[in-house]
């Protein structure tokens, strides 16, 4: 009779052992559902995921120089010459950039697949111009509706005040959020622009060649991209652009020919 009752109360206790892990497990489960579920609502409320963007976005602070005019066979072709980066090759776009009368921040609305995203191409550093520094990042992508507080934001970088009617408005669609932006003070205009890319890969740096359309002209764009400066000044060196390639970034081009 001892060791039955020694193995029942073994058993007993290997079945509250098992009872114990199951409701663990149970609530690990639970933990990494709401997590997902958590994570889930925050990206589609203040940030698009990576995963879906089209082009992925650049990371950290780079260094630019662009130039609009007409592309010369020679220079195209040494351009060319370079491996493409990242498979952006014929890379077809369209973006509504936000254009305000005294800041030139790259404030604009991007095409994804139907859709349409926010995307804030933060200016560092002009200093040293026409090469200017830009922070990028999948950070600065957000999906619509917009909430009032990113409104705020881009109204801040495009150095414009809201109307009063937005200021009581919680969220915004695409439409909404540019009218609001175009019913600042003051005004911000609204330039689409169509864009098909190619980059090509070389060392610590890319390339990028565009065929740019605009309202009022059709025309190319090349630039240089790098983390380090000295190496974006020595590219535009060796490419030898020529007279013909204006140095200007697109807010410049957007006020140009928008």
């Amino acid at each position: 009779n001892n060791v039955t009752r020694g193995e029942k109360s073994e058993v007993r206790r290997q079945k509250t052992e098992v009872r114990g892990q199951r409701s663990a497990s149970q609530l690990c489960f639970l933990l990494s559902a709401f997590c997902l579920l958590l994570s889930a609502f925050w990206c589609h409320r203040y940030n698009f995921s990576k995963a879906t963007m089209t082009k992925q976005p650049e990371e950290g602070k780079i260094w630019e120089w662009r130039a609009f005019g007409a592309l010369n066979d020679t220079l195209r072709e040494t351009v060319q010459a370079y491996p493409v980066r990242s498979g952006i090759l014929d890379h077809h776009g369209e973006d509504i950039y936000l254009i305000a009368p005294h800041s030139d921040q790259n404030v604009k609305l991007r095409r994804n697949a139907n859709r349409w995203i926010l995307k804030l191409k933060l200016l560092v550093a002009t200093r040293s111009r026409p090469f200017e520094l830009y922070d990028e990042s999948a950070d600065f992508t957000y999906e619509f509706p917009m909430p009032l507080d990113i409104l705020k934001e881009a109204a801040r970088l495009l150095e414009v005040s809201l109307p009063d009617v937005a200021l009581s408005t919680e969220e915004f669609p695409e439409a909404e959020f540019v009218k609001a932006l175009k019913n600042s003070t003051p005004a911000a205009a609204d330039i689409w622009v169509s864009k098909t890319r190619s980059q090509y890969q070389f060392e610590n740096g890319w390339v990028e060649l565009a065929d740019v359309s605009f309202a009022k002209r059709g025309t190319q764009s090349l630039s240089v991209h790098s983390r380090n400066l000295d190496v974006v000044k020595e590219m535009v060196e060796r490419l030898q652009p020529g007279d013909e390639m204006k140095p200007m970034n697109y807010i410049e081009a957007c006020r140009r020919w928008g």
